[in-house]
């Protein structure tokens, strides 16, 4: 866990003064930016947030909502980051999504059963039984064979607001999504950004976006047929929720919308055959926990020796050697890739305010919370005790590993 790393790449200056303003803007009927000269300073500030919105359990957070710290964060597993995305509220994750009501293409099984739900449905289905993906099977396409056949669903993320992009194709149909979502076009996997040379601003006051490159996308038609469909248009729609798949191997891919779209698991295969040739270390690539004594579900201790992990760093090396491999005889990184290990290590960028970041520290720092999300909260918890020292500190006092969900 010593590679664990997280960084702050922008924060809202003077943010407990920001609330303080906000919090003093509730009750005053003067516009208080003409006394912003006069506002207490950022300890004072701190001071009055907690005494006014904080002790005694008031719970008054909306004007906590304000202040925005967005973090760079390294080198934890992929549990990790599918764990943290999966229950947090006002928590925004750079990473590739679609709009909640894309349609995902579904097995046909019975005449009058559903086609196809959207990714919204699909992540509902799965908050309410996980156990709904043993059975449901979605359409994805086999590049191997160029055809289409059916996978299973891993899980459904609901990844925050984030800005969303309409492309409108040829056949009339149109595909919602993020500039880093991954499409598959004649010329291969391309984030959506680039298969079409997107430029302009998304700004609400000055939305023009353009496409500068042509483009042609890979299509599932009503016979389930692969064909070619050319981008037409490029929008800029708003922010909206978005969602994206985790999908079961050996094809990481489905349909949205009727477009061939990757899923959500981040790699980068060149690492991969890097460790396999000793450039890399195994385990700057993945992720195995330190040797020591530990708990499984059921309450009961076991130790995690030093043989075993030698013998699991072995295994990783092994993958990586028959990834490396299966590259060389020509098969896709998509393909490959569902022979290398879990917890490959990956890097994201997440936003919070405030009030989220005490809710998610709140969710993941308790002591029965999964180790790496535990080590996670405490590097987010020294950036936010430098960020908001007096609101940390009262959050050290009275909620700190207690698990008391903020609302």
């Amino acid at each position: 866990m010593d590679k664990f790393r997280v960084e702050v790449l922008r924060s809202t200056p003077n943010p407990q003064q920001t609330i303080w303003s906000a919090m003093h803007q509730d009750y005053c009927e003067e516009f208080v930016w003409e006394q912003r000269n006069t506002f207490p300073d950022e300890k004072k500030a701190g001071e009055l947030v907690i005494k006014h919105l904080l002790a005694g359990g008031r719970g008054h957070y909306g004007p906590i909502e304000h202040p925005q710290i967005v973090f760079n964060v390294g080198y934890f597993p992929h549990s990790l980051m599918q764990q943290i995305r999966t229950h947090r509220v006002g928590v925004s994750f750079d990473v590739q999504c679609l709009a909640g009501e894309t349609a995902i293409a579904l097995k046909h099984t019975e005449k009058g059963l559903p086609t196809s739900r959207s990714i919204k449905a699909l992540y509902e289905l799965g908050a309410a039984d996980p156990d709904i993906f043993k059975t449901l099977e979605i359409i994805v396409f086999d590049e191997t064979q160029q055809a289409f056949t059916t996978g299973k669903i891993q899980s459904v993320i609901c990844s925050g607001a984030q800005p969303v992009y309409r492309l409108t194709l040829s056949n009339g149909s149109y595909l919602d999504c993020t500039t880093e979502h991954r499409i598959l076009t004649t010329e291969g996997w391309h984030t959506m950004a680039a298969a079409v040379g997107l430029e302009g601003s998304s700004q609400a006051n000055n939305a023009q976006v353009k496409m500068t490159k042509s483009c042609q996308v890979i299509i599932c038609d009503k016979t389930q047929t692969a064909s070619i469909a050319t981008v037409e248009d490029v929008q800029y729609l708003t922010q909206v929720l978005t969602y994206d798949i985790e999908m079961q191997g050996p094809w990481h891919n489905f349909v949205a919308n009727g477009t061939v779209v990757h899923n959500s698991f981040r790699y980068t295969g060149q690492r991969i055959i890097d460790a396999a040739e000793g450039k890399r270390d195994v385990e700057d690539v993945f992720y195995l926990r330190p040797v020591g004594n530990y708990d499984n579900r059921q309450g009961k201790k076991y130790l995690y020796s030093e043989k075993q992990r030698n013998e699991d760093k072995k295994w990783c090396l092994d993958a990586c050697e028959r990834y490396r491999q299966r590259i060389d005889e020509g098969l896709a990184e998509e393909h490959a890739r569902s022979l290398i290990p879990f917890d490959a290590r990956q890097h994201f960028v997440m936003s919070c305010n405030v009030r989220s970041l005490m809710h998610l520290l709140d969710l993941r720092w308790k002591r029965d919370a999964q180790l790496e999300a535990q080590k996670l909260c405490e590097l987010l918890y020294q950036h936010f005790e430098a960020w908001c020292p007096e609101i940390s500190a009262w959050y050290t006092k009275n909620r700190a590993k207690k698990a008391r969900l903020s609302p």
